[in-house]
């Protein structure tokens, strides 16, 4: 009896020690931020995707939706479809699951573009 009481009181424990750790590991995945900066490589307003080569040519691939926050350096309001090709960017950015999803852009519309 002792030690199937032993037994118990040791699941029990085990669960009580790992659980905290994990929901911290959830948190922290959640909430991180990422910033770069580089030139619009890609821009899918229709599939709400873009992509951005930084100046080290890294591509990120990043999803956005309605609450990006959009501006152009001319302080104005944007939106994504203003963004053109070869645009500078200055970008926040959050990963989660493997995927990147934007939360604000920075742009500066490329020389003789849009």
């Amino acid at each position: 009896m002792k030690s199937i009481l032993a037994g118990v009181l040791a699941v029990f424990f085990s669960f009580v020690l790992v659980s905290p750790t994990s929901a911290q590991e959830k948190k922290a995945e959640k909430k991180k931020a990422e910033k770069a900066s580089g030139d619009v490589g890609l821009l899918d307003t229709e599939k709400n995707y873009m992509i951005l080569v930084t100046k080290e040519g890294k591509l990120v691939t990043l999803d956005f939706d309605k609450k990006t926050k959009v501006t152009a350096l001319k302080p104005e309001n944007a939106k994504m479809g203003d963004i053109g090709l070869g645009s500078s960017a200055s970008i926040v950015y959050t990963e989660k699951g493997g995927k990147n999803t934007l939360t604000t852009i920075e742009f500066i519309a490329a020389k003789g573009g849009d």
